[in-house]
């Protein structure tokens, strides 16, 4: 099967492949700039990029210092390259981040762990693309109809979630345990059917993204068939050489089965799927781990009933402090078995993008 370039407006990116924005510090611009090389849409995620330490003030004016910086090396490495951002809705300092974005002109604002509805209001003029994550036809609709009458704007594409994506999840618990009640097939039916009376009125197609346990070429070329424009993929790109968390993390990840993920709850307020460690042990038997909060870095957290910080736990994969780490995951990571430059993945790309 030959599969087309994905087309975002006046972006064509040859292979279409997004790679996610994983935070903490999983998806910077080493990584975005090695995948918009290769020829697809490399992504920086803009979470944790600041000191961890200090006010609220502080906090702020570091990650969005960071965010620039990581923005203008990726442009440096990969000059010709489409780079995307994700911001998610949960962020704090949200506004903030979007603002960096526009200000530093990204191609693309990819937005989720929540509905982006003041995302287009936030462009000041920018020509940047716009693509929120949504995992149902409800959150597309809620979107669409937002976005339509506050902004007259329609989405320049959308990734959709499946059930057997990895990290946050917009699913309840009870879809989780039983995936097959909301297949991604079902899920992206259900959103051509909201997106099409948009879609006749601005009188353009919605490019959509699935993302939904894809590691191989193999497995995109499958989503791709299903219906999709493109694909989103997560795990796999965080072992590669490139990603920005320890090389102990990364092997930790690489040794991983299957059984070894499961699902907790984030102080986020969402499901979170991750690997079994020290720590998730700890929290699943309902242990609260002490941190301290100098500043709430997500809206929905509250430190005095939050059973651990995830900012922390995550920024311990950085560093590879694996016990007190939390590891974000999909379900395939048992087919992650080594960690290779960005680069090999898209090899086999080679012989089937027009």
């Amino acid at each position: 099967m030959r599969v087309q370039p994905l087309v975002i407006g006046d972006l064509a990116v040859p292979i279409p492949v997004v790679q996610a924005g994983m935070g903490v510090q999983v998806a910077k611009s080493d990584l975005a700039a090695a995948v918009a090389r290769a020829g697809a849409i490399g992504c920086i995620s803009s979470v944790g990029l600041g000191t961890l330490e200090g006010s609220y003030a502080q906090y702020t004016e570091e990650s969005a210092k960071h965010l620039a910086m990581e923005i203008r090396r990726a442009r440096e490495l990969a000059p010709k390259g489409v780079l995307a951002v994700n911001v998610m809705v949960a962020l704090a300092n949200y506004d903030e981040i979007v603002g960096v974005c526009v200000r530093e002109k990204v191609d693309i604002i990819i937005s989720g762990a929540g509905l982006p509805l003041s995302l287009p209001g936030l462009m000041n003029g920018s020509t940047v693309k716009l693509v929120p994550v949504v995992s149902s036809g409800r959150a597309m609709k809620v979107i669409l109809k937002a976005w339509h009458r506050r902004y007259e704007r329609l989405p320049d594409a959308v990734v959709i979630e499946g059930p057997l994506c990895g990290g946050h999840l917009g699913f309840t618990c009870a879809q989780l345990a039983a995936p097959e009640t909301v297949p991604i097939t079902g899920i992206l039916a259900d959103i051509r059917a909201e997106l099409a009376p948009f879609e006749a009125l601005y009188g353009r197609r919605v490019p959509l993204i699935g993302a939904e346990s894809i590691v191989t070429a193999d497995d995109a070329v499958k989503m791709i068939g299903l219906g999709f424009d493109g694909v989103q993929i997560g795990t796999r790109f965080i072992c590669t050489e490139e990603s920005g968390i320890a090389r102990a993390s990364k092997e930790m990840y690489v040794r991983a089965r299957e059984r070894d993920v499961i699902l907790i709850a984030s102080p986020m307020g969402m499901p979170v799927r991750v690997l079994r460690t020290p720590l998730t042990e700890r929290v699943e038997k309902g242990e609260k781990i002490p941190f301290k909060c100098p500043f709430q870095c997500l809206r929905a957290c509250q430190a005095n009933t939050a059973r651990f910080c995830i900012a922390d736990a995550m920024v311990n994969n950085v560093f590879g402090n694996t016990d007190e780490a939390i590891f974000l995951t999909g379900p395939a990571i048992g087919r992650v078995n080594n960690i290779i430059p960005a680069e090999e993945f898209f090899e086999p790309f080679k012989g089937i993008c027009a």
